[in-house]
C-alpha cells in the first residue's frame, strides 16, 4: 500500500471496523501500529508503507496454524513476524460451506534495519506458501495459476517433497490451462461499492449450472436474477452485466467456471438455435461410467479422490480438482498412499438417466468389494506392520529437509563432561612429554610436538603468559576455560536449531505421530490405520476423541465405585 494514497485509511476502516463482519478479533498488533507505518515510510522516503495480505482458506484453519503461516510468509519475504498486525474476521461465506473466518495481516514495508521488504516475484512466492500450507494443514489441494513456477522453485530449493505432491495434484502444467480468477480485486471493490456481492453472484451462477438441464436453460435463467450476457470489448469474449445498474461483473466463462473455448462454442450454438449438449457442474463431479472405469485388481487398488475433498475448494479451483480422473491420488500432507478407503459413496441425483444411476451403483459396489479386500489383507500381520511403517516413514520424509540436530546428546553440551574428555586426550600426551624430558640428555621434542598438535586440533585459543605444558595450575585453568567455551558454543547452536519453526512443528507433530503409531499397534486398530494412511491429521484427531471418550467412561466407573463404597459404609 503506497504512502501517497488514502488506501491505508480505507482498509483500516474495513479491517478494524467493517460492519459486514459478525466479529472482528485483533490477534496481534493494533490499528495504531498500521497507521504509524505511514509516518515511518515517509521518513525514509519509501514508496510503500505496509503490505496487506488476506489469508482465506476453504477449510477451517486454527489461529495457531495462521501464526505459523505468518512466520513462513515473513521468512520468505525477509520480514519480522513479531511486527505484523493480524486481524481475524468471522463472517459466513456465500456458499454456506466454506470456513466462516479469514484473516488480514499487515507487514511493515520498512524493516528494522531501514531496508525495504522483499517483493520480487511475489505472486509466485505467495502461491508457493499457500500450496505448502495446504499440504501441512491437510487441506484439499488447489490448482493455482502459477503451479508450474511453484514446483520449479521448490525443486530448486531442494523441497522436492512438496514439489512432488503439487505436481501430482496439478492436472496440467501448461500455462494455457492455468485457472483464472472469476473476477479481479478491482471488480470486487467496485461491485461492493455499488451494492453487488460478487461472491454471492458467483454462488448463484454455480447453482444455476448445477440445476440447469441444458446450456440454454442456464443462460435463460440469468434473466430471473437481473443478469445478462453481452459481448465484451475483447474479441471472442462475453461478459455478465447487472441489469439493475449496468455494472460489469466479470467474464462469463470464468464466472460459470468454464473454459473460454467451451463457453463460446456452447453460446454460439445456443444463439443459432442448435441443441446445446450440456453437463451440469454436479455431473462433472460424478462417477465415471461403466465403460470408463475398468475394475481394478485387488492387489493394485485405485485411489479415488475422497468425496470429502470434492467440495472443498472455492471458485475456479473446485472444477479443476473435481475433474481429475478418479484413479489419481487426492494428495494430502503425506502424499500418495498405497491404499485408500472410500468412507463415503457416490449418490445419484435428480435428473440422472437410468444408465447414469446404474453406473453409480456399479461404482459403489466395486468400491465396497475393494474396501473389504483391503481390510482382509490388513489382517495379515506383515501387511499391517508394513502399512504402519509407511505412515511413519512418510512423516519422516516430510521433514527430511531439516538440518540434523547439532550436539543432540546433553553430555555433548555439558562443560564438566567436555572438561573430562579434554583431559583424557591431553593428559597422556603431557605426561609422556614430562616423562621423556626427565630422562638424561633427552629433549622430548617429539612428545612436545604431539601435545601441541593435539592442542591445535582441539582449536585451543592462545593464552599469552600462561605455560600450560609445565604449570599444572595454568594447564587446568586453560582446559576449564576452553570447556566452558565449547559448552556455550554448542548450546547456542542447539538453541538456534530448537527455535526454528520447522523444528518446533516437527517435534510437536512427531509426538502425535508416535502416539498414533503406538495406539494403532497396541489396539491393532485397522480403521484408524486406514484413516492414517489417507490423513494422519484426521487419524490423530480421531485418536484424541477415542481417548477422551475412554477417559470419560473410566471416570464414570470410578464415580460409580465410589458411590457404591459410600453406600456400603
Amino acid at each position: 500500500m503506497k504512502t501517497s494514497s488514502q488506501g491505508i485509511s480505507s482498509t483500516c476502516r474495513h479491517v478494524f471496523h467493517g460492519s459486514d463482519n459478525e466479529q472482528i478479533t485483533v490477534l496481534q498488533g493494533s490499528e495504531f501500529d498500521v497507521r504509524a507505518e505511514l509516518g515511518r515510510a515517509k521518513a525514509v522516503g519509501s514508496q510503500y508503507a505496509v503490505r496487506h495480505v488476506k489469508i482465506s482458506s476453504y477449510e477451517d484453519m486454527t489461529d495457531e496454524q495462521l501464526f505459523s503461516l505468518v512466520k513462513t510468509y515473513a521468512k520468505e519475504f525477509k520480514a519480522d513476524p513479531s511486527k505484523a498486525t493480524i486481524v481475524r474476521h468471522d463472517k459466513p461465506r456465500a456458499d454456506g460451506k466454506a470456513s466462516g473466518h479469514h484473516y488480514h495481516v499487515y507487514f511493515p514495508e520498512v524493516l528494522r534495519n531501514g531496508k525495504i521488504m522483499d517483493s520480487s516475484f511475489s505472486k509466485i512466492r505467495e502461491e508457493k506458501i499457500a500450496r505448502i500450507a495446504e499440504i501441512d494443514f491437510s487441506h484439499a489441494p488447489v490448482v493455482g495459476k502459477h503451479n508450474a513456477s511453484v514446483i520449479k522453485d521448490l525443486e530448486k530449493s531442494n523441497q522436492r517433497y512438496y514439489a512432488d505432491i503439487i505436481r501430482k495434484n496439478t492436472p496440467s502444467l501448461d500455462a494455457k490451462d492455468a485457472p483464472d480468477a472469476s473476477y479481479s480485486d478491482k471488480q470486487f471493490r467496485r461491485a461492493k461499492i455499488s451494492g453487488t456481492a460478487l461472491n454471492e453472484v458467483r454462488q448463484t451462477l454455480k447453482e444455476l449450472r448445477i440445476n440447469s438441464k441444458s446450456f440454454g436453460q442456464m443462460i435463460e435463467s440469468l434473466d430471473t436474477h437481473n443478469l445478462e450476457i453481452r459481448k465484451g470489448d475483447k474479441v471472442n469474449t462475453y461478459i455478465i452485466v447487472n441489469n439493475d445498474n449496468g455494472n460489469v461483473l466479470g467474464s462469463a466463462n470464468r464466472l460459470f467456471n468454464m473454459k473460454k473455448s467451451d463457453f463460446n462454442q456452447q453460446y454460439q450454438s445456443y444463439l443459432n438455435g442448435q441443441n446445446t449438449k450440456f453437463e451440469s457442474l454436479q455431473a462433472t463431479v460424478a462417477i465415471p461410467s461403466v465403460e470408463n472405469t475398468p475394475a481394478q485388481p485387488a492387489s493394485e487398488p485405485s485411489t479415488p479422490i475422497p468425496s470429502s475433498h470434492q467440495d472443498n475448494a472455492p471458485g475456479t479451483q473446485t472444477q479443476a480438482s473435481q475433474s481429475r480422473p478418479t484413479s489419481k491420488p487426492a494428495g494430502h500432507w503425506l502424499g500418495s498412499t498405497p491404499i485408500s478407503i472410500n468412507s463415503e459413496k457416490s449418490v445419484a441425483t435428480e435428473g440422472m438417466t437410468q444408465e447414469e444411476r446404474q453406473s453409480i451403483y456399479d461404482f459403489n459396489e466395486r468400491e465396497s468389494q475393494k474396501d473389504q479386500q483391503i481390510r482382509e489383507l490388513l489382517q495379515d500381520q506383515k501387511k499391517f506392520a508394513a502399512m504402519l511403517d509407511d505412515v511413519i516413514s512418510s512423516f519422516q520424509r516430510r521433514y527430511q529437509h531439516l538440518p540434523p540436530e547439532p550436539f543432540a546428546k546433553p553430555e555433548y553440551r555439558d562443560s564438566r563432561i567436555i572438561n573430562q574428555r579434554i583431559h583424557e586426550q591431553l593428559d597422556p600426551l603431557r605426561s609422556a612429554y614430562h616423562s621423556k624430558k626427565s630422562a638424561w640428555f633427552s629433549s622430548a621434542k617429539e612428545e612436545l610436538r604431539a601435545f601441541n598438535d593435539k592442542i591445535r586440533a582441539l582449536h585451543f585459543k592462545d593464552f599469552p603468559g600462561l605455560d600450560i605444558v609445565n604449570n599444572e595450575k595454568n594447564y587446568n585453568y586453560v582446559i576449564n576455560n576452553m570447556s566452558d567455551q565449547y559448552a556455550a558454543s554448542r548450546q547456542k547452536k542447539h538453541d538456534q536449531w530448537s527455535e526454528n519453526i520447522d523444528v518446533i512443528n516437527y517435534v510437536n507433530n512427531k509426538k502425535d505421530i508416535d502416539n498414533l503409531a503406538f495406539c494403532i499397534r497396541e489396539r491393532r486398530d485397522v480403521d484408524l490405520l486406514l484413516l492414517a494412511s489417507k490423513s494422519p491429521a484426521l487419524a490423530i484427531q480421531k485418536m484424541h476423541e477415542q481417548q477422551k471418550s475412554n477417559n470419560n467412561v473410566i471416570h464414570k466407573k470410578d464415580n460409580v465405585k465410589a458411590i457404591k463404597l459410600k453406600l456400603e459404609v
